[in-house]
C-alpha cells in the first residue's frame, strides 16, 4: 500500500508533467515546470509496466491525458494534435525497437524481418483505412484513423521491444 501511494497515478503525473500537446517551450519562458513529451511520457509507463501484456495499458494514455489536460484537447484539431504527438512517439519506439532487434540477427533473419515489417506496414495502412472509412465525411474519420495508426504502431512496437523474451533462442 505504501509503495502504491509513492507512484502517481497517471493523472497526477500527466498533470505535474505531461508534454501539454508540444508547449514545453511556453512553460519554461513562464517559469512553469517542464513537461515530459509524450516519447518520455510513454518511457515512464512502459517502466511501470514492465511485462509485454501490462504495457498494452501504456497506449493511448497519453493522448487521453493531453486531450484533458490541452485547451482545445477536445475538439477535432485538438485530439488529432494529442493522437498525432502519441503516435510520432510510438513509432519512434517502434523504429528504436526494430533497430535493436535488427542488430542481434544474423544477415538472412534481417531480410526476412524487413520484409515482414514491410507487409505489416500495409496492412496496418489498409486496415485503418477501413476502420477510418466508417466514419467517412464525418470528423471523426481522421481521429479514428489517428487512433488506429497510434494503437496498431504501439502493439507492433511492444511486440518487438519483447521478441527477445516471447520468441527464443534470443
Amino acid at each position: 500500500m505504501v509503495i502504491r501511494t509513492m507512484i502517481p497515478s497517471m493523472a497526477a503525473l500527466a498533470i505535474l508533467v505531461l508534454a501539454g500537446c508540444n508547449n514545453a517551450s511556453a512553460g519554461a519562458q513562464s517559469g512553469a515546470m517542464d513537461r515530459l513529451s509524450a516519447y518520455d511520457t510513454i518511457d515512464a509507463c512502459l517502466y511501470r509496466n514492465p511485462a509485454a501484456t501490462d504495457r498494452t495499458a501504456c497506449i493511448g494514455e497519453y493522448a487521453q491525458a493531453c486531450e484533458q489536460l490541452a485547451a482545445e484537447g477536445e475538439t477535432t484539431a485538438g485530439m488529432l494534435a494529442c493522437r498525432g504527438d502519441e503516435y510520432e512517439a510510438w513509432d519512434r519506439w517502434l523504429n528504436e525497437s526494430y533497430r535493436d532487434l535488427r542488430e542481434s540477427l544474423s544477415d538472412e533473419s534481417v531480410v526476412a524481418l524487413r520484409e515482414a515489417q514491410r507487409s505489416w506496414i500495409a496492412h496496418r495502412d489498409q486496415d485503418c483505412l477501413f476502420l477510418a472509412s466508417l466514419y467517412a465525411g464525418g470528423t471523426l474519420e481522421r481521429v479514428e484513423q489517428a487512433s488506429c495508426l497510434t494503437r496498431k504502431t504501439a502493439e507492433r512496437a511492444i511486440e518487438l521491444l519483447h521478441w527477445h523474451a516471447d520468441y527464443p533462442p534470443f
